[in-house]
């Protein structure tokens, strides 16, 4: 947002897919469209004329994290233990910031985890991020973070 970024598009898709082994083990996908291109093509019972900033408000920042591998074990329990820790209570609005964790299994045992974040700032994402995501410094190398998470 800081650089004037804003949820100005008709649609938006997205498809990311894991695979280990040369078997997929993560598909995830993520369609954000105009609820004006849903009622050209025929839906049911069409969503209200509202701009998708309007509709995702008030958060305008996301993130999906895919961990997996024997290296990630640590962290993954971590989240797992934090996430399960989670008091969920109605609020009179929503929270500056959320975060889900979804386990995966897949192979002979192995385990991974999807981390998806949405918050009001971008900054809120990338310093939680970079919280969670320490342990796994050792693995990825230290900087990393510092890269990616400009």
């Amino acid at each position: 947002m800081s650089r004037g970024e804003e949820w100005l598009f008709d649609r938006y898709q997205s498809i990311n897919e894991v695979f280990v082994d040369g078997k997929r083990v993560i598909r995830d996908v993520m369609l954000l469209e105009n609820p004006a291109l849903q009622k050209n093509r025929g839906a049911a019972f069409p969503l209200a004329e509202r701009p998708l900033k309007d509709r995702l408000a008030p958060y305008s920042c996301y993130a999906t994290v895919f961990i997996l591998g024997p290296l990630a074990q640590t962290t993954l329990s971590a989240l797992e233990k934090e996430y399960a820790s989670i008091t969920q209570f109605q609020a009179p609005a929503p929270p500056p910031f959320i975060w889900s964790f979804s386990t995966i299994q897949y192979g002979q045992g192995s385990k991974g985890g999807v981390v998806r974040v949405a918050a009001k700032e971008t900054e809120t994402v990338k310093f939680w991020l970079k919280k969670i995501l320490a342990p796994l410094s050792d693995v990825v190398g230290s900087d990393v973070f510092g890269k990616i998470l400009v």
